[in-house]
């Protein structure tokens, strides 16, 4: 990770799930190029703020979602559960690929489907503001998820 190391940001449940629950499927309707981004490169998974109102009521309908169907296939994830809600970088991951035909549970119809993969979950959330499309990572904050990420994979996590 020498390049500058791209952020995106997930409402919730998303990046818990990117994180815990095996999702490796990100749904966007743009491409990564509109905005600086590239197949290949590494991605900060960025956990936003718990929304309000109609959004926070849609957010918790996914979360309920997410409770049937996701996690009675990986109890271990449910223990983490109740980080959803801080913001923060929850994990590092690479684009492998972008499509529109995933097979995917987690594929989203009519959008493109950027494919992660190498995904390493953070022990604890670090803080960090997102934004909206892609953002650039603070410099002292990509050296600490760059040497995270090296020693995750070197360990084979």
């Amino acid at each position: 990770m020498t390049a500058p190391l791209k952020g995106i940001t997930l409402t919730h449940p998303w990046s818990w799930c990117v994180a815990h629950a095996g999702k490796r499927v990100e749904n966007r309707t743009w491409v990564p190029e509109r905005q600086g981004g590239r197949v290949g490169m590494y991605l900060a998974i960025h956990g936003g703020a718990v929304p309000l109102g109609a959004k926070r009521r849609e957010a918790e309908a996914d979360l309920d979602h997410v409770r049937r169907h996701i996690l009675d296939i990986d109890q271990r994830a449910a223990a983490t559960w109740d980080a959803v809600a801080i913001p923060g970088i929850v994990a590092i991951a690479r684009l492998a690929a972008v499509t529109r035909d995933s097979t995917s549970i987690w594929a989203a119809q009519g959008q493109y489907h950027w494919q992660l993969v190498d995904v390493v979950t953070l022990p604890e959330p670090i803080a960090h503001k997102g934004a909206q499309g892609l953002w650039q990572v603070q410099p002292d904050v990509h050296k600490t998820l760059a040497r995270f990420y090296r020693d995750a994979l070197k360990a084979g996590v």
